[in-house]
């Protein structure tokens, strides 16, 4: 679909094999969606003819079609519920590669409030965000925060990830996988986290074990807003 996925549908298979054996069953494939690009009718047209390729394969999971759509400042006027993983009303977004502006936050809020969103932003972990900006992040309604399930990995990690969790909103895990090389599916960090005996003094692995158990939690809560249908249609004006 875009410069940062698979070559070629058999990478793709290959990495849906993976995911499965790593206790996977459902995938929220979520291709990246850029407005400069092309538009959101062309896109999709683009993820129906992928995703019948793929399913053509003997893929053994799930596949719930979505995308990543990095926000822009005229994010409200563009056709975002259509983007929305399966029939829900919940949508994956992207930050630019930009510092933080005020203008992020109002792009999202105002989209929230036109197409009724629950909205999920991508690998939060990553900006550099500091604790005022997330706060700021976590006033959007029904927001819900995604961090990088890779990162459970990094000891540099734990003091965003800690400071992700604590700012009230859910947090799930997301694979970022892109690959089966420098980003391969590692939802497998999950069970080996979880499997490892915190000693007394680990207060690394017992504050990641907590992280991974409400993840856990809000997972499940999102699973269930993925699996329901939008009830209304959003009417253009």
């Amino acid at each position: 679909m875009d410069f940062d996925g698979t070559d070629h549908v058999r990478e793709s298979v290959a990495m849906c094999k993976q995911l499965k054996s790593q206790g996977v069953a459902t995938v929220c494939a979520t291709p990246h969606f850029y407005p400069w690009n092309e538009d959101v009718d062309a896109f999709l047209a683009r993820r129906d003819k992928a995703l019948a390729v793929l399913q053509a394969e003997e893929c053994p999971v799930e596949i719930i079609p979505g995308a990543e759509v990095q926000i822009f400042q005229a994010l409200p006027e563009c056709r975002v519920d259509k983007m929305c993983i399966g029939e829900s009303n919940v949508v994956l977004f992207e930050m630019p590669r930009l510092p933080f502006q005020t203008w992020m936050i109002t792009s999202i809020e105002n989209a929230v409030y036109k197409y009724a969103l629950t909205p999920v932003i991508a690998h939060i972990e990553r900006y550099g965000f500091t604790a005022e900006q997330l706060r700021k992040f976590a006033h959007i309604p029904n927001v819900v925060f995604q961090i990088t399930v890779s990162e459970l990995n990094h000891k540099r990690s734990l003091k965003m990830l800690d400071m992700v969790s604590s700012c009230g909103v859910p947090v799930v895990l997301g694979s970022d996988a892109h690959n089966m090389t420098s980003r391969a599916p590692q939802f497998d960090v999950i069970g080996e986290k979880t499997a490892e005996k915190a000693g007394l003094f680990n207060r690394q692995l017992k504050a990641t074990q907590t992280i991974i158990e409400n993840c856990l939690y809000a997972q499940l809560i999102l699973e269930n807003k993925i699996r329901t249908p939008m009830k209304t249609e959003v009417q253009q004006q």
